[in-house]
């Protein structure tokens, strides 16, 4: 037979690892996220290496609050683009090794992600295993009565007290440092 404390328990790990799953997929989201915008830099930088055949690349930069900066690309040689080196520091890259470092890191998320993925679904199988064991816990727990004795109980307890019943009791006011002032509680 399994104790209370011992189904508590089972119910509080349950509960950690419930956050934990919480906490992951938020986690995976975030990288989803970055992962979108790497496909989008990608496809970006794609059409900039396309153009250098015509001569002429063109685009339309948005730096925030509905503005966006027309950009022209004249000549038949590779442009560049800022890219972030690290720590904050970026360097003027040609086009394609802008291109080669998108495709590089993307391939670092895409491990996370699938990482991130691995472990949410072995966190899930946990937390399926663990609550089916605490299910099987607390029926070991709970007393099996008769349907005679459990059909009379609810009634008993109506009869027993109607007043209470009638008017729930009201949660007690605590007296704040302030004396008898109201405060939002109230």
């Amino acid at each position: 037979m399994v104790e209370r404390s011992e189904l508590q328990k089972m119910a509080r790990t349950i509960d950690a690892h419930r956050q934990q799953l919480d906490t992951l997929h938020a986690r995976i989201e975030q990288v989803s996220t970055i992962l979108e915008e790497h496909d989008i830099t990608s496809s970006i930088l794609d059409q900039l290496l396309k153009s250098i055949s015509t001569g002429r690349a063109a685009a339309r930069l948005s730096i925030g609050s509905g503005v966006t900066l027309n950009y022209v690309h004249e000549g038949d040689t590779e442009g560049t683009a800022m890219v972030d080196i690290g720590s904050g520091v970026f360097g003027e890259k040609p086009w394609t090794e802008a291109h080669s470092l998108t495709a590089e890191r993307k391939q670092g998320i895409l491990l996370l992600h699938q990482d991130l993925t691995q472990q949410s679904q072995q966190l899930e199988e946990k937390i399926t295993q663990l609550a089916q064991e605490f299910n099987a816990a607390a029926e070991q727990l709970q007393p099996t009565q008769p349907a005679e004795v459990a059909e009379k109980a609810p009634s008993q307890a109506k009869t027993e007290s109607p007043s209470e019943e009638k008017s729930p009791r009201r949660p007690q006011r605590r007296s704040g440092r302030f004396g008898n002032e109201l405060t939002l509680d109230d």
